[in-house]
């Protein structure tokens, strides 16, 4: 349950997953430090870094964890935060690692954290600059990396901002959605699936490990200034995504299930673990929101580099509602926060 929280109703026990939005508004936003002026974009829902002016040069700041993946940590940190810098325009050039390491954690564990990330880091060009390792006392699951990230703008000193966007700008979407909850899942009950998918979907999901990156897509719209402003769906899948664009934008939208593409893979082990994959984590899928007459140069760039793309969407005035019409003609307002079914999935720990 979502409450419209004041600083007087915080002693309800939070549910697992992003916090709610309305705890960030009522509480945490209310206590951010002191107001420098070097800092042009700040925290708010569905923002996806911070943005500073360092003497007339725009600096683009994100930091993210990697909580709900147990294995191949090292690959998606590096991934999951250089897509925010991306979203909002920039090329990410530098990353730090916080590495929270388990009691009885063995010195294998760093290492392979450590080797994904450098290899990871190195295809996109991103040094790795800094961090933090640490065995923590009490600690009863798997490493958790937290990776935080600069960059710079691609196009001149600008940045994309989702409040840019305006009523009637076309929602596209890339790849597929639930692209690393997919993959999430698959590693986590990797014996049991191989029992139960055929070799063609495996190998789909493998190929998965590759595209939780939004990097080279979001590059291509900002370089060609195409976009009004771009989002990452991650937690709470593509419509946990939608919501958050359309509270940053402080717009409503309409989006058609019809019109979202979904792997095969991602659609038999949704009906495996009786789940919603649009409420699925969603890390490798980037939301753009694209002007009516740009709407097709940016998907012949896209195809032209082998990305695939699809329009699903649009955005509207205030007022006229957050809707999916999902493929059986019925309506579904996207009016609050959505919890992952990943974590139900990983709570559940059987199918």
């Amino acid at each position: 349950m979502f409450l419209d929280l004041t600083e007087n109703e915080v002693m309800y026990i939070l549910p697992i997953g992003k916090v709610d939005p309305n705890l960030l508004k009522n509480i945490v936003f209310k206590h951010l430090g002191f107001p420098r002026k070097e800092v042009i974009v700040g925290p708010y829902v569905g923002v996806d870094a911070a943005v500073l002016n360092i003497e007339n040069t725009l600096i683009i700041f994100k930091i993210d964890p990697i909580t709900g993946a147990y294995k191949h940590q090292g690959r998606l940190a590096v991934n999951i935060v250089s897509n925010d810098i991306a979203c909002m325009g920039g090329k990410p050039i530098a990353i730090t690692l916080t590495i929270l390491l388990p009691e009885k954690a063995t010195a294998d564990m760093i290492k392979e954290i450590m080797e994904e990330a450098d290899n990871t880091a190195k295809k996109l060009g991103i040094s790795i600059v800094g961090g933090h390792t640490e065995v923590v006392e009490g600690m009863n699951r798997p490493p958790i990396v937290v990776a935080s990230a600069i960059g710079i703008p691609i196009r001149g000193n600008k940045v994309y901002h989702p409040k840019m966007v305006k009523p009637g700008d076309m929602i596209l979407m890339t790849k597929t959605a639930a692209i690393e909850g997919t993959y999430i899942i698959f590693e986590e009950f990797k014996d049991k699936l191989k029992e139960v998918l055929d070799k063609d979907l495996i190998r789909e999901i493998e190929g998965f490990a590759e595209k939780t990156t939004v990097i080279r897509e979001a590059e291509l719209l900002a370089k060609n200034d195409l976009v009004h402003a771009m989002h990452d769906p991650t937690d709470g899948g593509l419509l946990e995504g939608l919501y958050e664009f359309g509270e940053a934008a402080d717009l409503d939208f309409i989006v058609y299930e019809d019109n979202i593409r979904i792997a095969k893979s991602t659609l038999k082990i949704a009906e495996i673990f009786h789940i919603d994959p649009l409420k699925l984590i969603s890390s490798g899928v980037l939301l753009a929101a694209i002007p009516r007459d740009k709407v097709n140069e940016a998907l012949n760039i896209l195809s032209n580099a082998g990305i695939e793309a699809s329009v699903i969407g649009s955005f509207r005035e205030k007022g006229q509602g957050r809707i999916i019409k999902r493929k059986n003609g019925s309506i579904e307002e996207i009016n609050k926060p959505v919890i992952d079914e990943l974590w139900n999935i990983l709570i559940r720990k059987h199918f």
